[in-house]
């Protein structure tokens, strides 16, 4: 191989490593990660031909794609679809007794983040004469189940009485993973990108599964601890208690007893803002959450047949 040729090939593999796993930064010369939405990646792979009565391996990998660790993973086969499980390598324990008609699968898993973990179930596919009965695609359900969180902060300039402009901008910063906060103002006197102190204005905060429209989760439990708001400094952002009925007080943050998604009517609270001090400052209102989460994946599996 010639040198040329070697440099190519060099610069063609670290291309390719860098490119789907995130940013390289050439000033700093560091390797920064892009994380995504979707927490938990779901990939399979079968080793060899799916024959009618043959036994297949499905290595299924799930991949942390979020910057905190992953715990309480769960993988279940809800519906078997005419496969017969015959034996599952989980790296951890077994969940419940496997069978065509019974639940089953592997967790709970800690999945650190950017770090994969890789389940192998042992199938026999349907004989001949099965498969004339439900077809060639075969269409495995299965359902992850893993704990996660969030956090969304919405910064709002504050400019002390007198002033009249700021070059800074009203900013949400949402961390990643499935289940979002929007913040954005409601009702308010002003029209610009700032408030002014002792203007008083309303947030609406819209939760949302933004990998899933549809899905159910809830956000909360029975210590009505799972979704708090804080405030940077309370003499800044105050809130208006007689607008904002979820909310309730629980020593330095406001806490919403339970929140069901898709959430119908989006949360509004009302503040007013203080700043008597030297120019602009940010007030921030900071939220942070703590759910289960849940995903149906259906696979199709197809059976090399000539059977119609």
């Amino acid at each position: 191989m010639s040198k040329e040729w070697l440099i190519v090939s060099l610069v063609i593999f670290v291309t390719i490593l860098i490119s789907g796993c995130g940013v390289w930064d050439q000033s700093q010369g560091n390797f920064t990660p892009e994380y995504k939405d979707e927490a938990l990646k779901f990939d399979y792979e079968i080793t060899g031909q799916v024959l009618p009565g043959q036994i297949i391996n499905m290595k299924v990998r799930l991949t942390n794609q979020v910057e905190d660790d992953i715990n309480n993973v769960e993988l279940r086969i809800t519906d078997f679809y005419g496969l017969d499980l015959v034996s599952e390598i989980c790296g951890g324990s077994k969940l419940g007794n496997c069978g065509i008609f019974t639940e089953c699968g592997c967790g709970p898993l800690s999945i650190p983040s950017l770090d994969e973990k890789e389940i192998t179930f042992v199938f026999r596919v349907p004989s001949q004469n099965e498969i004339a009965k439900i077809g060639r695609e075969l269409k495995p359900e299965f359902t992850l189940k893993y704990e996660y969180h969030g956090e969304a902060t919405y910064f709002i300039p504050i400019l002390r009485e007198g002033e009249t402009k700021t070059t800074t901008k009203i900013e949400l910063v949402q961390s990643k993973g499935p289940i979002h906060v929007d913040m954005e103002r409601g009702f308010t006197s002003s029209t610009k990108d700032w408030e002014v102190s002792g203007s008083q204005f309303s947030v609406i905060f819209r939760v949302k599964d933004v990998t899933n429209t549809k899905s159910e989760i809830i956000i909360g439990d029975e210590s009505n601890e799972f979704f708090q708001i804080y405030l940077n400094e309370p003499t800044l952002i105050i809130p208006d208690f007689e607008s904002c009925r979820d909310f309730t007080q629980e020593g330095d943050h406001y806490k919403v007893s339970e929140i069901t998604l898709p959430l119908r009517v989006p949360l509004v609270c009302a503040f007013q803002c203080s700043n008597s001090g030297t120019p602009w400052v940010y007030g921030t209102i900071q939220v942070k959450y703590y759910y289960n989460y849940k995903m149906v994946k259906t696979e199709t599996i197809s059976v090399e047949t000539e059977i119609i």
